[in-house]
Parts: structure tokens; sequence; C-alpha cells
């Protein structure tokens, strides 16, 4: 029997979220699947339990991440060089396909032989699908790459089905990066030009949970993560004035992503790292002067608690509002 898709999950020490995944996968009214586990690093006897379960069903395969580089987008550059299907999806560990979202998916691409990826909504749980009753992001019209450099997210990490030529193409994940890792590739495939179409009938569910180790949990508390995402923003910039797609409005889009971690910064207690952090704004030429003294005020008074609580947390969002969108 040929593979028409790939679905590759990387993991790490999460064996009873993964066994719901790959159940999800293995109910898919297309038959013609193979799922790629890409194991991390696990010691909860994810290997075992992904190999009895090989050895009953041979579409599902482990694969060991060997190396020093770790991390999910190693794993999913791994499942993607390791894959034998063209069209690929990425599905996390946590999360669950609709039984007949492969059958779906393979059937837009395969009658649009000229889009690179094709995009799905996801919906979002708790405990039980369908628990929260609402989508990841509403389905609205404008830019997705103007959305995306406002960080906000039209879509997230399995709702695209990609060619893997097109993921070449790209330069698939970058494996150094901490944090922001969807949005970097997301990013650069829009940048680029890719076609794609969007569908507006969700067919995957998204876990929504805050574990503390969670990528997008850490992402706005950790140091590393922080610093880091002040050189992600300056990547966007430049691959923006690159394409000759660096407008007004997306300089204020991306030093809003800096006044972001600016404010994180602050809000965890390090004023001087909050405004060595927006100054970036400035040797970046994001944010017009008066802007740049008023963002430093507000992290001033926001880290010196000059006003109630409720009233310093609308101001900081009046004026990220302002940053973005004013001319």
């Amino acid at each position: 029997m040929s593979t028409l898709v790939t679905v590759i999950t990387p993991t790490k020490n999460r064996l009873p979220l993964l066994r719901e995944a790959m159940e999800s996968v293995q109910r898919q009214t297309l038959e013609e699947w193979e799922h790629i586990v890409v194991d991390d690093g696990s010691d909860d006897g994810t290997a075992e339990e992904v190999a009895r379960r090989a050895a009953i069903d041979s579409r599902l395969r482990y694969v060991q991440r060997v190396g020093d580089k770790g991390g999910a987008n190693a794993c999913r550059n791994l499942g993607v060089r390791e894959s034998r299907a063209e069209l690929i999806v990425f599905l996390d560990s946590d999360d669950l396909l609709d039984c007949d979202c492969l059958r779906r998916r393979v059937e837009v691409l395969e009658r649009n032989r000229d889009l690179d990826f094709a995009v799905f909504p996801g919906a979002v749980f708790t405990e039980i699908v369908g628990d929260r009753g609402r989508l990841f992001s509403p389905v609205v019209l404008g830019s997705d790459l103007d959305r995306m450099l406002y960080f906000d997210h039209p879509w997230e990490i399995t709702s695209p089905i990609w060619r893997r030529s097109a993921l070449r193409t790209i330069g698939m994940f970058d494996e150094d990066l901490l944090s922001w890792q969807d949005v970097d590739l997301h990013v650069r495939a829009l940048i680029m030009g890719m076609k794609y179409l969007k569908f507006d009938t969700p067919d995957h569910h998204i876990r929504w949970n805050h574990e503390s180790t969670k990528t997008s949990v850490r992402q706005f508390d950790s140091a590393d993560h922080l610093d880091q995402g002040v050189e992600i923003v300056r990547s966007f910039r430049d691959r923006l004035e690159d394409a000759g797609l660096l407008n007004w409005s997306r300089r204020r889009s991306l030093a809003g992503l800096i006044f972001l971690l600016a404010q994180r910064w602050t809000r965890n207690g390090s004023l001087a790292s909050g405004l060595r952090t927006w100054r970036s704004a400035r040797e970046m030429a994001l944010a017009p002067a008066h802007l740049r003294w008023l963002g430093s005020l507000i992290l001033m008074a926001y880290r010196l608690k000059l006003l109630p609580p409720d009233y310093n947390e609308r101001v900081v969002e009046r004026f990220k509002c302002a940053v973005r969108f004013v001319e």
C-alpha cells in the first residue's frame, strides 16, 4: 500500500497523552498514512509502547533522536527526513486529529497541485474534546502575514498540510530556536510567497493547558527565551526588508513584539532588562522617538507600580495597540 501522507509527532515523557495522539491517527478514514513518533529522550516507557503498537500496525514508526541537538524542532526535521510521503502533517503529542482529517487534507492537495500547503483550523479543549467550544483562532479576513507579526496566530503547528518539497525550500525548522518555532516557519513561508488555501471547518483538536514545561508557557518567562525573542524579531525584520515587504505598519507590529518582550522582562522583575530590550526597537528602526520615550516611561511606571494594577495593565495594552497601529 502506498503512503500518501506522513504524520510527524515529536515527544518527550508524555506517554499518556501520546497514546491518545496515536489513537487519533489510527482512527483515520484514510488508510495510506504513516505516523512517525520522534522520541527526544523519553524514559517513561515511550519506546516500548510505540514498539508494541508498531508490531501490530507497521504504519506506525518509532525514531530515536540522537546527537547533541535536541528539542521539538530537531525532532520534526528528523521526521521529515525519515518520511516516505510527499505530504506532511505535524501533530504535537498532546493534540488530536479528527477521524476524517487526513483524507480531506490529502484530497485538497491532490486536487490543487500548485499549492505548497493548505491550512485547516483547530478547536481547543481542556479535558474533553469540545469542552471549550471555540476555535484556536477565528477565521477572519486580512493579511495572515500581518497577523503572524502581531502574534495573533491565524493558525498553529498542526493546521497546515505541507508538501515536503515546500518545507525543504523554506529551510525546515530552525533547530537553534527555543520558542516561536512554528511562527518562524510560517512567517518564512509567507514572506517567500508560498501558495496556500485556508478552510473554515476544524479538523483537529489542540489541548489547552499550562504545564510549566511547555514552550508556549516558558517563552515569556525564561530569560533565554526572552533574549532570543529579540533576535527572532530582528530576523523577521531583515527577511521582510530583503523581500521589499517592510512597510510602516509591519515596523510597528515588530515594535509591538519588542515591547511585549520588554514588558515580560519588567513583569518578571527586571526593569533594566526591559528597557534594554525596548531600546532594540530603536536599533532596528522600528519605532519613532516619541513612541520609544513613551514606552520607556510606561515600563518604568509599570515596574514601580505607580498606577492601580488594573489600570496599569490597560495602559500597557493601549500602548501596544498604539505602537502597532498609529502612523
